[in-house]
């Protein structure tokens, strides 16, 4: 049985790619509609179970008052039939139930809900651009998804297991009170009366409450992620005492609003207190005063103060369930305003894939500034790189070079201009296939907390990692990895960011991915500035092999390192101001013959 209640749903089936509703309402009304079934199941079975179990309470008074009106030697003759019916009810139907109940709740509902809701929003998330993750911690982001995928699965919960259930109960307890006698309802809707208004009293204050906690916790869980991502730079500063100051000021503020949160739920738990004395002296003492005047049997007495002690319980569990329901639904629009945002850089509609024949790039009038007017990046930038040509990217910090990488691979759009390669404007391919043709090794060597194995040659092993490590001089180190879990070579793991490798070890990897992907355009941007003299040199004896007959971009300051190169561009101020030869712009005397002069060692 468990086995099919797992089978309920099968939550990778979803490929919608459209971006996420931003509403509360309206999300989950999308993102669970798969699961539709299984919530009318939970809540058919919830209505059912807490009906059994009104009527084993009013049962229970019957059979006091049963009890009362016969004598030992005819009760099994007289009523024998229904205390055997009323036995296999309560041991065979009611466990049934309440195992079907929890196994569509926790089984068919919760695992699959969950999988569905971070499946969705992380490949949504995962195909935003470089820049929108740029704008935001990693840590916040991976937290808005896991935190909005489990907000969204107890939200639903809560009304399933929850809100439905007490519900279910208390109608149930109003209907067996009228029909056994209906003055025993007065006491009950005044009751209810009493604690609606407790609830229009604490639950805004708790919503707003748990509001400020979630905004708080989420500031120091970025405070939190910020200081052990950046434990280096933070020891740099050596500052430890404004760094327990602002830690401090963080962490006051969160206790600030737990303390709020918790003085709603004292003013909760005193007043259910409060309610359910009130509900056991009304219901109790109606019985008593009905029983006294011969009207009402001591069954129904004994029955009344079972429902008040049980209803006051439940609600308080409502009043739990609902606070947590709107805790679930402001963690959920909190993270819904990070993980709901349209793709800042998207495929075109019928994007087709990126064709390479030859591996020709054109750059015409392309102007970027990151929406900033005048803010660095480039101005009306027309370049022209021909299939195999190898091209050279010199500039001061701040020239455009990044940039101009950066928008050829579409990490961000052109704000003005179009960037072609084989005549295909890079916008109207798709992504996916666009860098699939463009091996790119950085300065800033990140790797993922992976294999080295996985590292070089991703999710596909295809074609030889071994043969691309030796190309990059990266597999006399990689021989003799081991990781803390016994791995060794390339099944050893690097940590995060390759936190275990060193900073050349780290770009040998880079290259040897680069190397093992194969691809027509090759991007490398200063892909040789963390290695020494020795290695580098192993390195350009192959890389000169790997380079030729692909068509090259190589940003470098060591301009040594691009001497070699067919064509040398010279970026300033985010325009070309100069082009040609190593040769040829040493003769003019220009920009690059200025930078060439001032260089000590190869570097600018």
């Amino acid at each position: 049985m468990f086995r099919l209640l797992e089978r309920a749903d099968d939550p990778f089936s979803n490929d919608d790619l459209s971006t996420p509703s931003g509403g509360v309402r309206a999300f989950l009304l999308h993102e669970l509609r798969p699961l539709r079934r299984v919530i009318a199941a939970s809540l058919v079975l919830t209505v059912l179970g807490q009906g059994v179990e009104v009527w084993l309470i009013g049962y229970a008074g019957r059979l006091v008052d049963l009890l009362a009106a016969s004598s030992p030697e005819r009760l099994w003759d007289e009523h024998g039939a229904g205390l055997v019916t009323a036995g296999l009810l309560i041991l065979l139907v009611r466990p049934l139930l309440g195992l079907l109940n929890e196994g569509v709740d926790d089984i068919a509902y919760r695992p699959n809900a969950r999988a569905r809701l971070l499946w969705r929003l992380h490949r949504h998330v995962s195909r935003q651009s470089v820049g929108w993750f740029r704008r935001r911690l990693a840590g916040t982001v991976a937290t808005d998804v896991r935190e909005g995928a489990a907000a969204a699965t107890d939200a639903v919960y809560s009304v399933m297991h929850t809100v439905a259930a007490v519900t279910a109960y208390i109608v149930g307890s109003v209907i067996l009170l009228g029909v056994t006698d209906p003055r025993l309802i007065l006491p009950l809707l005044g009751w209810i009366g009493l604690y609606a208004g407790l609830m229009v009293y604490v639950i805004p204050r708790y919503r707003d409450a748990s509001d400020r906690l979630q905004r708080e916790n989420a500031a120091l869980t970025g405070l939190l992620v910020d200081s052990y991502a950046n434990s280096d730079t933070l020891a740099l500063f050596a500052d430890r005492a404004g760094e327990d100051e602002q830690a401090r000021r963080v962490l006051a503020a969160a206790r600030r609003a737990q303390c709020d949160v918790q003085r709603v739920e004292v003013t909760i738990n005193s007043g259910m207190l409060f309610l359910s004395g009130v509900l056991l002296v009304s219901l109790a003492g109606w019985g008593i005063v009905l029983w006294q005047a011969g009207e009402a049997p001591i069954g129904l007495v004994a029955a009344a103060l079972a429902l008040s002690f049980r209803i006051t319980g439940m609600a308080e569990w409502l009043i739990d369930g609902v606070s947590g329901l709107f805790g679930a639904l402001g963690t959920l629009r909190r993270s819904l305003r990070t993980v709901a945002q349209p793709w800042l850089v998207a495929d075109a509609p019928g994007a087709r894939a990126l064709s390479v024949r030859g591996g020709g790039i054109r750059f015409a009038g392309v102007s970027h500034h990151y929406g900033r007017a005048g803010g660095g990046g480039l101005d009306g930038v027309s370049l022209t790189v021909a299939p195999g040509e190898r091209v050279g990217l010199v500039g001061r910090s701040g020239a455009g070079k990044s940039t101009l990488v950066g928008l050829l691979l579409r990490f961000h759009d052109a704000e003005a201009g179009t960037i072609t390669i084989d005549g295909q404007d890079v916008a109207r391919v798709t992504q996916e296939s666009l860098r699939r043709q463009i091996a790119v090794v950085t300065q800033e060597t990140m790797l993922l907390a992976r294999s080295v194995r996985d590292n070089i040659a991703g999710a596909a092993l295809n074609g030889s990692v071994r043969t691309a490590a030796r190309r990059a001089a990266a597999d006399g180190f990689i021989a003799g990895l081991r990781d803390a879990d016994g791995n060794s070579g390339y099944d050893a793991q690097v940590g995060e960011r390759g936190v275990t490798l060193s900073g050349g070890q780290r770009q040998r990897v880079a290259l040897a991915r680069a190397f093992h992907k194969d691809a027509p355009i090759l991007v490398l941007d200063e892909a040789t500035s963390a290695l020494d003299s020795e290695v580098e040199a192993a390195v350009h004896e192959t890389l000169d092999e790997v380079l030729t007959g692909r068509t090259v971009i190589a940003i470098a300051h060591r301009l040594s390192t691009i001497a070699r190169m067919d064509r040398i561009v010279v970026l300033d101020a985010g325009r070309v101001a100069e082009e040609g030869t190593h040769a040829e712009l040493l003769a003019r005397g220009g920009l690059y013959a200025g930078l060439w002069a001032r260089q000590s060692g190869g570097f600018l």
